[in-house]
């Protein structure tokens, strides 16, 4: 979270020498200390989400005819408003221009698949209401204003403000019919949101991925069998590692336990590689504090966990309640990652469709706050990657993010961060994930310290030439 330290400056008195030492020091100490307060400040609010580095802002606009390009690989900055209070505009994917829509463009071939997605981010804080249906969606149309696909995101049962994601796809296949050809597309991005919800601008995050061909025709329906028994979670001491806030830092996990820290109305986001023929199994724990077994609450939906695939399309979600002892949320069993699972007609089949990253995205109600206080509550990941990785597909070229490379494993080993928001190096190692803070998620103590010791440095310093200046201006001439 970004936020403007305020500096202060003395100006020059007229008549009389510069104070002396001790007031000197104090004037100068002002800023030291308030460099060191935004810091510890922003480990106690709401994390921001991190933006890809380098993302271009766009404007969307509220006709097709003035709508900006976006292109594959690119990943881009918008916002989006809440609508007109009483006019219909803006309540969804089929609403007809208004401050709740805004459109952009994108120039498509006629063989690879393409996905776009955007990311809504509403503010954060208690002062913030959002409601069950409030959401955001993504459609995707051609020329002629024929609907390709589109997905809504909304908030549901776990209704407070945190990022959200929807992903609206163009798929080629042999007599798919409308929006085959290559040409000109329209992305159509809408924001629906109830009368008594907080209507600040939500910022976006608007990304374009083009998954290639393959060399040979595909088959056209699903694959097989698959086993859908859960194995065993690991178990085992947890190795922590920090969560990022968005898929930009997001923590790099492999097959293990995994620990980690939230707050009431926080959401941390992690990533893990998945190859083809692999199946994840997920499970997330929220632990229990000394006193809640007493306290007599119950929190419904208090620990969502949703997961994402590498196209940032929503696959399957899963909510645990809170009554003081530990709740998990297990998610669905998935098919083996396979390229003809697209053909699936289950959409969380269908979401584990090619290999990547896959993230995982852990939010706890601020509900919590209410019934439980306001701490920071433990949190265990138990990941099981199930089966070898599987030759790929004959791909015409680089897939790009939907392939597992060598760099992706060893991230997943070390815990490092996804690039694109993480400030701070891995320490490398199974627990290399403790010494590398996703982004601005949360502030690095010694950074403070280090922050703080220069500032003291530089106080005694600045002070000793103040006294020696003072001292001199009032010795007698010639001494």
């Amino acid at each position: 979270m970004s936020r403007r330290v305020g500096r202060r400056v003395v100006g020059r008195g007229h008549g009389r020498p510069v104070p002396a030492l001790g007031a000197a020091m104090c004037a100068v100490a002002v800023p030291v200390v308030v460099v060191a307060l935004p810091g510890i400040a922003a480990a106690q609010d709401s994390p921001p989400y991190v933006f890809a580095q380098g993302a271009k802002t766009v404007q969307g606009t509220v006709t097709s005819a003035d709508a900006a390009e976006l292109k594959a690989g690119e990943t881009y900055r918008s916002s989006i408003e809440a609508g007109v209070k009483g006019t219909g505009l803006g309540g969804g994917s089929g609403a007809k221009g208004g401050a709740g829509t805004r459109y952009y463009r994108v120039d498509l071939d006629g063989s690879s698949d393409t996905y776009v997605s955007a990311v809504a981010v509403p503010k954060v804080g208690a002062d913030v209401k959002v409601a069950f249906n409030d959401s955001i969606s993504v459609t995707l149309q051609d020329q002629q204003g024929n609907r390709c696909d589109a997905e809504v995101a909304a908030f549901r049962s776990a209704e407070y403000p945190r990022p959200i994601a929807a992903t609206a796809e163009r798929v080629v296949r042999e007599g798919g019919g409308r929006c085959q050809d290559a040409g000109t597309y329209y992305v159509v991005v809408a924001r629906k949101t109830a009368p008594d919800s907080t209507r600040e601008r939500w910022d976006l995050e608007l990304s374009v991925s083009s998954e290639p061909t393959l060399k040979s025709p595909p088959a056209t329906t699903g694959p097989g069998a698959w086993s859908s028994v859960s194995p065993r979670p690991p178990a085992g001491i947890p190795s922590e590692r920090p969560g990022g806030t968005g898929f930009n830092d997001a923590r790099s996990l492999r097959q293990g336990v995994w620990k980690d820290r939230i707050r009431p109305g926080q959401t941390l986001f992690y990533r893990v590689p998945l190859d083809w023929g692999q199946q994840l199994f997920t499970e997330a724990e929220l632990g229990t504090s000394a006193g809640d077994a007493q306290r007599k609450g119950f929190v419904p939906s208090a620990l969502n966990v949703t997961l994402y695939n590498p196209a940032r399309t929503p696959v399957t979600s899963k909510d645990a309640s809170y009554g003081g002892e530990p709740a998990v949320a297990a998610l669905d069993p998935l098919p083996p990652v396979a390229y003809e699972n697209r053909y699936l007609s289950r959409a969380d089949e269908a979401g584990v469709r090619f290999a990547g990253w896959y993230y995982l995205k852990v939010s706890l109600t601020p509900e919590m706050k209410g019934t439980f206080g306001n701490k920071e509550s433990g949190v265990t990941l138990r990941l099981t990657v199930h089966g070898e990785a599987a030759s790929a597909p004959a791909y015409v070229r680089d897939p790009g993010a939907f392939q597992v490379t060598d760099a992706d494993r060893a991230a997943a080993e070390n815990g490092s961060a996804q690039g694109g928001g993480s400030s701070l190096p891995s320490a490398g190692g199974q627990d290399g994930g403790q010494a590398a803070q996703g982004g601005s998620v949360r502030t690095n103590r010694m950074t403070v310290v280090g922050i703080a010791g220069i500032g003291t440095g530089s106080v005694l310093v600045l002070g000793l030439g103040v006294w020696t200046y003072v001292a001199r201006r009032r010795a007698p001439a010639g001494w």
